[in-house]
This record gives structure tokens, sequence and C-alpha cells, in this order.
């Protein structure tokens, strides 16, 4: 039988804790790849990501004694979700050779203002709210202001980047209400497993297929951002995850991810030396405030 999770966990201090360090964590990611598809082709850098961390979860599994094994009628609905996870992350290493690394961080991390919209559609026990579309209306102002930097004669535009980036955030939105379901039914362990391998089969085929791959030209640094994205990100912060989405109500732990634009802003200017733009913040806070508006909840135990 698979574990039954009421979805309103508490938010403990030692819970806003840990998602705090997956917000910094999330926004350095953002960043770190763009040093990645720098010397590494979007989906064999998907592929070297997650085909090491696939031992990773195994031997976690095997250690928390969850069986590996689905069901038949469990095989459709867990390959669409690793299909729309693969969709997703392949939109976000394409889209990050084509803009910045706070921007990548805007885009992505207004997935939070998206979920509660398209929740009540799949999802019985929550319900559409008039705060939601307000927040919505905020933070669409935010992503209309960045749109339109990237519109502007400039010798570099940003909006293929752009609209990359938020195609993929809208995948990641369906993706996170998607697994919330599927968790309703078949274990979270088991989802996260077998969505990995379909994504490494798919990031492996597709790799091999359309990309051309010098190894010998990636350098060091590139490597070590790969390495972080592996251990860090598709092993940590990806459990990490699963496990607090599947056991917290999802509205109230994305409010915390209204500051991960920031950190994204903030760590492109410190790590890929990127020029600090007034309006790039005008644009996170509106999208932060919009999400926080979205995802507010009262009375949070803490």
């Amino acid at each position: 039988m698979p574990e039954v999770d009421s979805g309103q966990a508490p938010i403990h201090t030692g819970t806003l804790l840990w998602l705090l360090l997956l917000v910094i964590l999330w926004a350095a990611n953002a960043v770190i790849v763009k040093i990645t598809v720098r010397d590494i082709p979007p989906l064999w850098a998907a592929f070297l990501r997650f085909a090491p961390a696939l031992p990773c979860v195994m031997l976690f599994m095997r250690w928390n004694g969850s069986g590996f094994k689905l069901k038949k009628h469990e095989f459709f609905p867990v390959f669409l979700l690793g299909l729309l996870m693969a969709l997703q992350l392949f939109t976000f290493n394409l889209g990050a050779q084509y803009t910045t690394g706070g921007r990548i961080t805007l885009f992505i991390f207004s997935y939070p203002l998206m979920v509660p919209l398209l929740a009540p559609l799949v999802i019985q026990a929550e319900h559409f709210e008039r705060r939601y579309l307000l927040g919505c209306l905020v933070a669409f102002a935010g992503l209309s202001f960045a749109f339109r930097g990237s519109l502007g004669p400039q010798v570099f535009s940003t909006f293929k980047g752009d609209i990359i980036e938020f195609i993929s955030c809208l995948l990641l939105a369906v993706q996170i209400v998607y697994n919330k379901r599927l968790a309703v039914s078949i274990n979270k362990w088991k989802l996260l497993l077998w969505s990995y391998v379909v994504m490494i089969l798919f990031f492996l085929g597709g790799a091999v297929i359309f990309e051309n791959f010098n190894i010998h030209a990636v350098q060091l640094d590139a490597w070590l951002s790969l390495a972080f994205q592996c251990l860090v990100i598709s092993v940590f912060s990806f459990m990490s995850w699963q496990y607090l989405i599947v056991r917290h109500n999802s509205s109230r732990i994305s409010v915390f991810f209204f500051a991960t634009p920031l950190f994204g802003m903030i760590l492109g200017v410190l790590l890929l030396k990127e020029t600090f733009d007034p309006g790039l913040s005008i644009a996170c806070t509106l999208v932060g405030f919009g999400i926080y508006i979205v995802n507010r909840k009262k009375n949070i135990r803490l």
C-alpha cells in the first residue's frame, strides 16, 4: 500500500529552515546551469546530471525499505510525469543559453503563482480564491516588466531565452500538480525513481541523435557545476522537495519561494559578473509579491 499523507502537516521551524535552504540552492542552480551549458549541450548536460543521481535514489529507497516495482496501471501515469519533467528540464537548460542567470530565476520561480490556479482543476481538496487572481495580476506585471526590457533594441536580446524559460515554468507548474495528484495513490519515492528513469532515457536518446558533444572542450568549472547539479540538486533538493510537496499543502510551502528570484539575481551578479539591473529588481519584487499574495495562509504554525 502507498503511504497516505494528508498533505496538511504544520510548518515547524525545522521545515522553515529546510525550505529556505532549498530556496538558496535552487537560486544558485538557476545561475550555475549557465556555466554547465556553456561547454556541455543541454541534453547531454541533463543526462550527465541525472544518470549518476539514479543510484543514489535507489540506495536511499533500499535503506528506507521502499520497493522499486510499479503496478501495471501505474506505468503510464509515471511515464507521463517523467516526460513532463524531462521537457521542463530540457527547456530550462536550453533557455539558459540565451538569457541571464537572474532572468532564468525570475521566470522559473514564477511557478508558485500558477500552481494554485491549476491545482483546483485536478485536486478536489484545493479551491480557487479571488486573491489568486490578484496575485497573478501583480506577478504578471512583473513578468511583463521583465519582457519589456528584453524587447528593447539591445546588442544582446534575452527575449528568446525568456520565452523558453517561461514555457519551462508552465511545465514545472503542471508537473508539480500532477505529481501531487499521483502521490495520493503511488509511493512518492517510486514516483521520483521511475521519473528519473524516463528522463534519463529521454535525455540520452535525444543527446545521441541531436547533439554533438566534445568532452575534451569541457572546462573544470563546467564539470564542477555539473557535479553540484547532480549531487546537491538532483539528489538532495529533488528528494527534499518530493518529501515536502507530499507532506505539506503546496500553497503553504510555495510562499517561501518568493525570495528565490532575488537570490538568483544577486548570485548572477556575484558569480557571473552580470550587471545589476534595477529594472530586474523591480520585476523580481513584483513577481515575489504576487507569489506571496497567491500562496499566503493565515495562522501558519512555526
